[in-house]
């Protein structure tokens, strides 16, 4: 073989292999996702009996119908990118055949020239006497060589087109099978898209027969804001109280480090039930006697106001690892969906309502167990005026709330680990739906949920 043939086809094989793994990684992402959105799909089945009574929908329903609805939208492009990586997989065997085959027939035509010269020279006699007209004896045996390789070489070209004609035939099987993977494909995106279909028509009628009581809905729904509103100021204010409480330790501790750094001593001179005051009076006699005494006092430097949360070094270790979990923190939720998001969005069925959102609503099925997301200590746990519980967890200047909770299984103060059980997710009585609001804060900052939590 030529050298610069020989180098031009290894280019390509290299070429082809690179493009191949390429496809192989796009492959297998596009399978985790299409996996995940039909789980997700199947639970939201799932969420729809439970809660189905009868054939009304209830608004929960819709929600949920909607979140399938998007769901389906994603399994749909999911699918039209695995049938397009799918032809692009088979043009790649189509152009890898092409090679092979101008491979193969360039091996048999070499092959077949070398048969010809063999033929010509086939008599032992030739051989022979190719080896007796060697000028010299060390040119004998340089022939002797010759022949034994040339034989070889007879042996190895046979092998060589025999390899190239396995790997063609597993090729064209490879073809066939892809195609074959790509038709089912296919068919499976024709009764995705049949079934999007179905689930637009079927919301649409369901959004109409609420639009027919749209008054008496939407001064339902203000009332259920309000309610919403009342418990946010509760957590808002407990919140302002971890902050308040959490500043005030960390002055009172600023405050008698400096008494003990001039000398005064804990249990003799003040205790932990001395008051601010009385403890900055002692302070400042302190300084007087040792400024009278001419000894130098070396005054701490000026520390800058914390007009967020004042932390003690475990809080803010805490703090920062939570921190550090971005994005990387478990869902409150073994299994569940996502049906209204964080911030101000218009409602999904009555337009004229506004939601102001601080977090995110998880529909999930009935039963469902809630955990916390983080290690930290529960500030709080508060009943809400449906009768059920909110359970705030500080984790340093963070803090994690789980609402329409029932059962709860922790109290104030208590110190937990990450992933322990908080309670059971309540189940409304009349729609059957099961929900929970999940919100995340930096001290009294509401976040997106959706920013802390692991990707699904």
């Amino acid at each position: 073989m030529r050298p610069y043939l020989k180098y031009a086809l290894l280019f390509c094989a290299l070429c082809i292999g690179w493009q191949a793994q390429g496809q192989s990684n796009r492959k297998e992402k596009l399978e985790q996702m299409k996996v995940r959105l039909m789980d997700e799909i199947e639970l939201a089945n799932r969420i729809l009996e439970e809660t189905q009574k009868d054939k009304k929908a209830s608004l929960g329903n819709i929600e949920t119908v909607q979140q399938k609805i998007k769901l389906r939208e994603n399994l749909i492009k999911t699918l039209d990118r695995e049938i397009e990586l799918m032809s692009e997989q088979e043009q790649a065997l189509a152009d890898e055949m092409d090679t092979l085959k101008v491979t193969l027939e360039r091996q048999k035509k070499a092959y077949a020239k070398m048969i010809q010269q063999a033929y010509k020279s086939r008599s032992t006699t030739s051989r022979i006497m190719f080896i007796l007209s060697a000028e010299d004896f060390n040119q004998a045996l340089r022939r002797i060589e010759y022949l034994k390789q040339y034989s070889k070489y007879r042996k190895r070209q046979v092998q060589e087109i025999r390899e190239s004609q396995k790997q063609l035939a597993q090729k064209t099987d490879q073809l066939h099978a892809q195609r074959v993977r790509k038709e089912a494909l296919r068919a499976q995106l024709n009764k995705e898209q049949e079934r999007l279909t179905n689930e637009r028509l079927s919301q649409q009628e369901a959004i109409a027969e609420y639009k027919s009581v749209e008054r008496d809905l939407t001064e339902k729904l203000k009332q259920k804001q309000r309610e919403a509103r009342k418990v946010e100021k509760e957590i808002q204010r407990i919140i302002a109280a971890e902050i308040k409480r959490a500043k005030e330790a960390a002055d009172r501790n600023r405050l008698e480090t400096k008494a003990i750094d001039l000398g005064l001593e804990r249990g003799r001179d003040f205790t932990s039930n001395t008051s601010e005051e009385r403890l900055k009076q002692l302070i400042e006699d302190k300084r007087k006697t040792l400024a009278a005494a001419n000894v130098e006092v070396k005054e701490p430097a000026t520390e800058a106001a914390d007009e967020d949360f004042a932390l003690s070094p475990k809080a803010s270790q805490l703090a920062a690892n939570f921190a550090a979990n971005q994005r990387r923190l478990p869902w409150p939720v073994e299994r569940g969906l996502v049906v209204s998001k964080f911030g101000t969005q218009r409602h999904p069925v009555v337009k004229s309502v506004i939601i102001e959102n601080n977090g995110i609503d998880i529909a999930t099925p009935k039963g469902s167990t809630v955990k916390t997301i983080f290690e930290g200590k529960v500030s709080s746990v508060i009943l809400m005026p449906d009768g059920y519980r909110a359970v705030i967890v500080n984790h340093g200047n963070y803090f994690s709330v789980y609402q329409n909770l029932t059962s709860v299984k922790v109290t104030g103060g208590q110190e937990l680990a990450k992933g322990e059980e908080l309670g059971q997710i309540a189940t409304n009585p009349v729609t059957n739906e099961s929900r929970l609001h999940f919100e995340v804060w930096n001290n009294n900052q509401a976040m997106n949920p959706l920013s802390w939590l692991a990707s699904k």
